[in-house]
């Protein structure tokens, strides 16, 4: 009997293993190595990933830990063992001492930038340990007076992932800031370019979430020529057209309540609204969330409220969304305690992680990268043997 397996029988079954499998893999024969680093082989087994409604959604939760001030990257499985045991990921950011936020998770990619104002941004997969630290921009470096907005998505057309950098000049004459330049970066070219952007008028909060949703990023920006309250709405970049648009928010019915804030996040594959409000009462401050969800991308009307979570002061931030319908919310001040919230039950699951500054991102894991011809990849650790931790209260 032949020992020759057919090109396209080695695929079929090669796409359907798991990443760390893959990358032990490839030191099997050259044939194999080269396979597994092909291009077309990475695209078919991330749709393939993609497309498996069986394989429990990963999440990203990056967080400063309460103890020794110490900044966390952990992965989790969404399923029933959530935060019972994760993955201590070491980020690219952790050897430099920089404080960093995640700016978004695109096909197994993640986009990182600091936090000390200086512009500095990378894309990592975590799960082959690979990084690459994007090219200086335009923008002068050190500058104080800078702050930036970064955007990170997918440009299915060209095939490619780009990275959008919006900076802002500190105004001191009006305390404010004003329009320095849009630049965006694409992995194919490993290089800026500048976006031309005409009228401009947006502003951003600080620290602002995105969410990449149908080809394009979203932000909550606001417009300081209008009223106060009245200006707030979602700035959208699409990564195909290259081009800013408008998309207004829920009809918000405040009912005499503060509104605190607004921050987009995605829920399923749909744009979704978290409205944060409060009532001052004389012990406390009682916090609602309402959840929006864009039930008909780019329709106005098709704004439908999916729930609210009501009178609940204990809970600080939402972060974001589990498959099984349940929000991952933070308990308390600081430190904070990462909970599971049912909107359905009621019920509250604690998962012992406390910290605060959390981001979470959903993640698949994913091959991209690893045939990365262009800037300068590196390697930390060695990627098939992930350190798995017990959690005991992280």
């Amino acid at each position: 009997m032949s020992d020759y397996i057919p090109d396209e029988v080695l695929i079929e079954i090669l796409a359907r293993l798991p990443v760390k499998s893959l990358l032990q893999f490839r030191s099997v024969c050259k044939s194999w190595n080269s396979l597994i680093a092909n291009p077309s082989f990475i695209t078919a087994h991330l749709n393939r990933t993609k497309s498996n409604t069986t394989l429990p959604q990963l999440l990203i939760i990056k967080y400063t830990s309460h103890i020794q001030n110490q900044e966390h990257c952990i992965s989790c499985s969404d399923d029933q063992t959530f935060c019972d045991e994760f993955v201590d990921l070491e980020n690219p950011f952790h050897r430099s001492g920089k404080s960093f936020k995640i700016v978004g998770s695109c096909n197994g990619l993640l986009c990182l930038s600091d936090y000390d104002g200086s512009g500095c941004a990378l894309l990592w997969n975590p799960s082959i340990r690979r990084f690459l630290t994007l090219p200086e921009s335009g923008y002068p470096v050190g500058d104080s007076n800078l702050r930036f907005v970064f955007g990170f998505g997918f440009d299915h057309r060209c095939n490619d992932y780009k990275v959008l950098k919006i900076g802002y000049l500190n105004d001191f004459k009006t305390g404010g800031s004003v329009l320095c330049k849009v630049e965006l970066y694409t992995l194919s070219t490993h290089s800026w370019r500048p976006v031309c952007v005409v009228d401009f008028k947006f502003k951003f909060f600080i620290n602002t979430s995105s969410a990449f949703v149908n080809g394009a990023v979203h932000w909550v920006a606001f417009d300081p020529a209008k009223k106060r309250g009245s200006g707030i709405l979602i700035v959208a970049f699409d990564m195909g057209n290259e081009v800013f648009r408008e998309i207004s928010l829920p009809n918000y019915q405040t009912n005499g309540r503060l509104h605190t804030s607004t921050a987009v996040a995605v829920l399923g594959e749909s744009l979704a609204v978290i409205d944060f409000e409060s009532d001052l009462v004389p012990t406390d401050l009682i916090c609602n969330f309402h959840i929006w969800v864009m039930e008909e991308y780019g329709v106005i009307e098709s704004w439908t409220k999916r729930y609210s979570v009501i009178g609940q002061h204990i809970f600080s931030n939402v972060l974001g969304f589990r498959r099984n319908g349940d929000v991952l919310i933070i308990q308390g001040g600081l430190p904070g305690e990462l909970v599971s919230y049912d909107p359905q039950s009621h019920q509250i699951k604690y998962h012992g992680v406390y910290g605060n500054s959390f981001y979470l991102y959903t993640y698949i894991e994913s091959l991209v990268a690893l045939d990365a011809a262009d800037g300068v990849w590196k390697s930390h650790g060695h990627p098939s043997s992930p350190n798995i931790v017990a959690n005991q209260g992280a």
